[in-house]
């Protein structure tokens, strides 16, 4: 029998491994801009659980605590499965970031190209699910903020403690939506280098305020967030297919870089291959729910 809240408290049995393994896919996910470790979650079967477990946590978690005690409060949360998810999504977090970080240094057109190609074809993706009269309102909306948010990036100070905590807010919410990334949000605040950073130098000061960020964006934004979805879902995915067509501007491989000192090719092969990635996990994504 379900519990009144709507939560129901019999989770489904899985095993540890397979857990882990699609935390650390998630995590992965998470650390380029483009892709979301929602649709990740969604491809794998765990997204269903994973928002009923984060959408449980409420003014009555504390008061069944007391109560029935830690076994009754973690199998009401499904803390089992959140903590194991969480354990492989902070594996495949930094071991990607490592990898982006450095490649951005080395081979930053071809890196951002490749993140221009993730975000773009997410914008035919997402924008798919929504309807052509809300596309062209609240869409419309959506790339005015994007591009303003992208025009503002620069000028942000990533040390100011009220933007880490808003990143992480903005992270967070964005982290629980199917084709959109707490990366990409971080990328149009102008945060994603500096946060990416602190986390692999643990600059703990940094962390502590975005992880406070993440923790309100989880308990706070997530909720709203799904119970506008559940009863606006066309006029949502309209606004957020725009503010990713808007940040389009700031992911430019060439907006500080003239063409002529790339490799034109290469740089549009990684478009492509970004393109085709988001394509792919649309078809898994398309077949499972079919």
């Amino acid at each position: 029998m379900n519990d009144p809240t709507g939560i129901d408290p019999s989770p489904i049995r899985r095993s540890h491994p397979g857990v882990f393994a699609r935390g650390l896919a998630m995590g992965m996910a998470e650390a380029v801009p483009g892709v979301s470790g929602g649709t990740i979650a969604f491809v794998t079967g765990i997204y269903d659980e994973l928002v009923t477990s984060i959408a449980s946590f409420s003014q009555p978690s504390a008061s069944t605590l007391l109560r029935d005690g830690w076994r009754a409060f973690a199998r009401r949360h499904n803390l089992g499965f959140l903590a194991v998810l969480g354990a492989g999504m902070a594996a495949g977090l930094p071991l990607t970031l490592v990898l982006v970080v450095g490649l951005l240094e080395s081979h930053g057109a071809y890196v951002t190209g490749f993140f221009f190609g993730l975000i773009a074809a997410s914008v035919i993706h997402v924008g798919l699910q929504s309807s052509w009269r809300w596309l062209a309102s609240l869409g419309l909306l959506g790339a005015v903020g994007g591009i303003l948010l992208g025009a503002g990036a620069g000028t942000s100070a990533p040390q100011q403690v009220s933007m880490i905590f808003l990143a992480g807010a903005l992270a967070a919410t964005a982290w629980i939506l199917p084709g959109l990334s707490g990366a990409f949000v971080l990328v149009i605040l102008g945060l994603y280098e500096p946060m990416a950073n602190a986390l692999l130098a643990i600059d703990l000061p940094v962390l502590a305020i975005f992880a406070a960020g993440l923790g309100i964006g989880v308990v706070c934004f997530s909720r709203v967030l799904a119970w506008l979805l559940e009863r606006a879902r066309s006029a949502v995915l309209a606004f957020l297919t725009g503010l990713m067509a808007g940040s389009l501007a700031q992911l430019w491989p060439w907006r500080e870089t003239p063409i002529s000192e790339t490799v034109v090719v290469g740089v549009v092969g990684a478009m492509v291959i970004g393109a085709l990635l988001v394509g792919v996990l649309g078809f898994a994504s398309a077949r499972r729910d079919g």
